[in-house]
């Protein structure tokens, strides 16, 4: 049975995922994204929520004319049953497919083209033209999921890391910086590097970070590093300069004591 808030005979069809519309003509946001195989990071609600996004919507809903149909209800959100997603005007849902990205979106509008004239190709399989980038997004896809849940099992792991480490993942699959390096704004230190500035051991570097309450943004990050007694990647904190200070201050004043 069929919703009658959707048109689902004859959609559009893309990376053999058909585009649901709804009856005033709005496209399914949320096929798209399942045609575009990317992950989380690139759902309709990530796109909805930029100030570009709200800015353009904006814009939109004032430039409409009665004549349209739609008024102000550019966005529908359907919750539930089988047609749930959010639809989306067609001029939203082709910006929304060039935020994915413009060979999307180049796609993404000749379908709608294609539609819209009758010349519909409903096929069941990707087109032989977008295959290569279909197969590199679902590779993309994957690797985001696995970071996503690596990084579920590291809580206190900064989101600089996480970007260098997403960047070092997906740009090589994508074939180009898709994902930029964070800046570090301040340099760090491993333990190891401020225990030879101090001339203790990296351990009581560690035991008197622990003690002073030190391993928080304030006073460095967690990164990614390679366990020094296996070959798994454990959380590490490096310490900035004010860490640094602190400790050196502390060990100054247990000398004196």
């Amino acid at each position: 049975m069929s919703n009658s808030n959707t048109n689902n005979l004859n959609c559009p069809v893309i990376a053999g995922i058909s585009i649901t519309v709804d009856k005033e003509g709005r496209y399914n946001l949320n096929a798209l994204h399942k045609a575009s195989a990317l992950g989380d990071h690139k759902r309709p609600s990530k796109w909805l929520a930029s100030q570009p996004t709200k800015e353009l919507i904006a814009e939109l809903e004032n430039s409409q004319s009665p004549s349209t149909g739609l008024g102000q209800n550019l966005i529908k959100v359907i919750k539930g049953g089988i047609s749930s997603g959010t639809f989306a005007h067609e001029l939203l849902a082709v910006s929304y497919a060039g935020w994915i990205s413009p060979k999307f979106q180049l796609m993404v509008n000749q379908v709608f083209l294609d539609y819209k004239k009758g010349e519909l190709k409903n096929t069941l399989e990707p087109s032989k033209s977008y295959l290569p980038e279909y197969r590199q997004a679902k590779a993309i896809e994957l690797s985001v999921r696995a970071l996503d849940k690596m990084f579920s099992n590291l809580p206190h792991l900064s989101e600089q890391s996480k970007q260098a480490i997403y960047a070092d993942t997906i740009n090589p699959i994508a074939g180009k910086n898709v994902i930029p390096l964070p800046k570090l704004e301040n340099k760090t230190f491993s333990a190891g590097e401020v225990g030879e500035m101090l001339g203790v051991s990296s351990n009581k570097i560690g035991r008197i970070a622990n003690k002073l309450n030190l391993k928080t943004d304030e006073y460095g990050i967690f990164v990614l590093d390679k366990s020094r007694s296996s070959d798994k990647q454990v959380e590490s904190f490096r310490y900035n300069e004010k860490a640094i200070d602190v400790i050196r201050n502390h060990l100054i004043n247990k000398e004196i004591a």
